[in-house]
């Protein structure tokens, strides 16, 4: 399981309005399910709409702290790899660096001598 993975699949659930909203999000606050009773959709609009907010903010909320506990975790077991990667990426940078110095280095000699001519 990678990184993203961890976080897709914590899941939190909240309700509010009495339990008549619920809403289910995964870890990245994505919404992942939201369940209304039917008599939920005797509220006015405006108290469902508020239920639902703050439905979801209780269950984002929980979400996160979930999948921030998670982090360190899931770093731990992909370090080498992390690692490996950021050595890959220091290697290419230098060797575009190197590609592109030379490169400036070339122009920069070819236009000494245009301008000696």
């Amino acid at each position: 399981m990678d990184f993203l993975d961890e976080f897709v699949a914590v899941r939190e659930t909240a309700t509010a309005a009495g339990g008549l909203v619920t809403v289910e999000v995964d870890g990245t606050s994505d919404l992942t399910g939201l369940k209304l009773d039917p008599r939920a959709l005797r509220l006015p609009a405006v108290e469902l709409a508020e239920a639902i907010r703050e439905a979801f903010g209780r269950a984002r909320a929980a979400a996160r702290q979930r999948a921030t506990q998670a982090i360190p975790e899931v770093l731990k077991q992909d370090s080498l790899e992390l690692n490996s990667l950021i050595d890959k990426v220091k290697a290419d940078t230098q060797d575009d660096m190197n590609t592109l110095l030379s490169t400036v280095d070339e122009l920069t000699r070819r236009l000494d001598r245009l301008k000696r001519q």
